[in-house]
């Protein structure tokens, strides 16, 4: 009873939170509502979502911000008034400690990079379902272009009728381990891609690659299986991404990718494009089977 009524309070404390945006809402407002004391509201929502209750708001505050920055439809003074900030100045100063860039600057870049979206409550997909994490925040990102290098294999997704992806990515992944052990270690990242351009619409089927991403001195380690066609290469485009975390095993990661899909994505306000998603699992390691940091970012754009 007492995991369920911590929590009901968290889902309330978000909701007021996301209905309340455009006001001051200090922690005070926050802990009144929920009918707790400061402390205790700090303690339950860390536990429940791993968030710092004041950064949180913040954050949510300042990625509208940016969305009104990048509009250019109201000065700045007035965007920071609006969400409750007392003067441009510490509008700007808040904004360029999240985002890197003053609001002018991030203006003239013209791109979304590092805005948060409010927390979605994660349902419940099925009894025997082990994502540890009930709320789940994703966050818009801008990726310039670069290239990953690997192998490809055709595969059926999560929402094909019969998906085989839980088979066919390990093994797209311990060949490639097999072709780069001679190489090994390399200073990179890890990165499933998932080619949707490539859907073969009767087949349900499109393409996987298990790939890396390295800087130049570390591709000339790469260079003879390449000349060699052992690897190929593939450039991922310029494009803006919805960016989900996970923590938990990478069988069940298939659960996160649904989720962002079929809940989050029709009521965020962007809708998905055909390109290449992504799969980040961090640094080269010789195995992904026990990974338990990932992350999964979503081609989109704005409605």
């Amino acid at each position: 009873m007492a995991i369920r009524s911590s929590f009901s309070r968290i889902e309330r404390v978000l909701n007021f939170i996301h209905t309340h945006l455009d006001q001051p809402l200090s922690l005070e407002d926050i802990a009144e509502h929920s009918q707790c004391s400061r402390w205790q509201l700090q303690r339950i929502f860390q536990q429940q979502t791993g968030l710092n209750v004041a950064q949180y708001v913040r954050e949510l505050k300042l990625s509208i911000a940016a969305d009104k920055v990048l509009s250019g439809q109201s000065r700045m003074l007035d965007i920071a008034y609006e969400l409750g900030f007392n003067s441009e100045v510490s509008f700007s100063r808040s904004f360029k400690q999240l985002f890197g860039v003053s609001p002018r600057e991030y203006q003239r870049r013209g791109i979304r990079v590092g805005l948060r979206n409010p927390i979605a409550i994660r349902p419940e997909f099925t009894a025997n379902k082990k994502i540890d994490t009930t709320f789940l925040q994703t966050h818009i990102e801008h990726r310039q272009a670069f290239t990953v290098y690997g192998l490809s294999s055709p595969i059926k997704g999560v929402l094909s009728d019969a998906p085989d992806f839980s088979s066919i990515v390990p093994d797209t992944w311990l060949r490639l381990f097999d072709i780069i052990d001679g190489v090994l270690p390399l200073a990179g990242n890890m990165l499933g891609v998932v080619d949707t351009l490539s859907l073969k619409t009767e087949q349900q089927s499109i393409r996987y690659w298990a790939g890396l991403e390295l800087d130049a001195e570390q591709r000339q380690s790469l260079q003879t299986l390449l000349t060699e066609e052992k690897l190929c290469s593939l450039t991922i485009p310029s494009q803006e991404y919805a960016v989900v975390a996970y923590s938990g095993t990478v069988n069940e990661f298939s659960q996160l990718v649904e989720w962002l899909i079929c809940d989050w994505l029709p009521e965020s306000g962007f809708v998905s494009l055909d390109g290449y998603e992504l799969e980040s699992y961090g640094k080269i390691t010789s195995t992904i089977t026990d990974l338990k940091h990932m992350e999964y970012w979503l081609p989109i754009k704005a409605k």
